[in-house]
């Protein structure tokens, strides 16, 4: 894409985000009819983005959502010091912009990095170093255009996902210790600045945490009244796990990565749930 080109996508993509009819605050609600296809973690995997979308076919499939997360920071890096996944985020903001109301891209912990420009390691490297870089060779002088509208889009993004048949989708939850900032926070009603996004306790514990007790999966579930949770941000080596009976972890960017798609009529049970699970491979 040219400068005006990745430019145009991202501020398309941030002003569908704002004005997406599934977004109350910073929660996307999700109603029946239709199914909903929850991704793990891509980090730059532009062949696993590309089997999501044939998948999701949306165009012809207008009660179906596409709820994307982590996108940026490549798990394995295109060079030593380069990380060009900004290319597959300008992807998914024009997939964004051309079905507004039926892509949902969440925040994680690695855009939330990018944004505020501290430093994240993944497989040794320091990927926003990285990603800075290659958007500075990339576009010259107007670097600092492409990366400020790529922050933007970021700061657009909602937090986290419901369905009608009490199913939660986000990055991450909140480990036990962290519940507690849930009681109190309006994280999901107020529109985020960049102070949230640098320390939100709340924001940070919703896209950093992990290992999640069955207590702590039972309190956010009474709380946010939902029976399963749907993640990423945790790697799997065989593209998703089973938490608790109640929380499903997927990974979307790696050859043996998954996807759940579910059906939002449907009553599911956890084993029903489960047994959903695909693995990307199967898309010729």
């Amino acid at each position: 894409m040219t400068t005006k080109e990745i430019i145009a996508a991202f501020e398309k993509g941030s002003r569908a985000n704002r004005a997406d009819k599934c977004r109350y605050g910073n929660l996307i609600k999700i109603s029946s009819p239709g199914e909903v296809i929850m991704t793990g973690d891509l980090h730059g995997n532009e062949k696993n983005f590309a089997k999501l979308v044939k998948y999701a076919d949306l165009g012809n499939n207008p009660n179906r959502h596409l709820i994307l997360h982590e996108i940026l920071h490549c798990s394995q890096n295109q060079s030593a010091d380069q990380c060009h996944s900004y290319q597959l985020l300008a992807q998914a903001a024009q997939l964004k912009s051309e079905f507004p109301h039926q892509v949902h891209i969440l925040m994680g912990n690695h855009a939330m990095a990018q944004v505020t420009n501290d430093e994240i390691l993944k497989g040794g490297q320091p990927m926003v170093r990285a990603l800075n870089y290659a958007i500075s060779l990339t576009f010259n002088e107007n670097r600092a255009l492409v990366t400020q509208a790529l922050d933007d889009f970021i700061m657009s993004f909602p937090i986290a996902a419901r369905s009608e048949n009490r199913i939660w989708m986000s990055h991450s939850l909140p480990s036990m210790r962290h519940v507690e900032y849930f009681k109190t926070s309006d994280i999901f009603e107020k529109r985020l600045i960049l102070e949230d996004i640098k320390s939100n306790p709340a924001l940070r514990a919703l896209t950093w945490d992990r290992s999640h007790s069955e207590k702590c999966l039972d309190e956010l579930g009474s709380m946010w009244e939902v029976d399963y949770f749907i993640g990423g941000h945790q790697p799997q080596a065989e593209g998703c796990c089973c938490n608790h009976q109640r929380m499903i972890i997927l990974a979307s960017d790696h050859p043996h990565g998954c996807f759940l798609p579910f059906n939002l009529q449907n009553n599911y049970q956890p084993d029903e749930l489960f047994s959903l699970i695909r693995p990307l491979a199967s898309i010729e």
